[in-house]
């Protein structure tokens, strides 16, 4: 199992906000198919691999479950 898919396997189950860090995140967006469209001072906007949505993560660290909560929604709509 790759990196990726351990931080996926992170997402996916209900995290705590020490679960996921904010480079090991950054990481996944980019492998998983976000495309990061600007930053803005610690939040970096993140565009879905669908083109239609974009949200803002701000990149401290624990990075809050609410964020988490966001990325896992979008995962499932994009996997059907």
């Amino acid at each position: 199992m790759g990196n990726h898919d351990k931080t996926k396997e992170k997402i996916m189950r209900t995290p705590t906000a020490k679960d996921v860090e904010p480079r090991e995140l950054q990481s996944f967006l980019i492998h998983y198919g976000f495309k990061l469209k600007r930053t803005t001072g610690s939040h970096f906007i993140y565009e879905c691999p669908n083109g239609e949505d974009s949200f803002p993560i701000p990149m401290h660290s624990p990075i809050k479950p609410a964020y988490i909560d966001k990325i896992r929604e979008i995962i499932i709509d994009l996997e059907g």
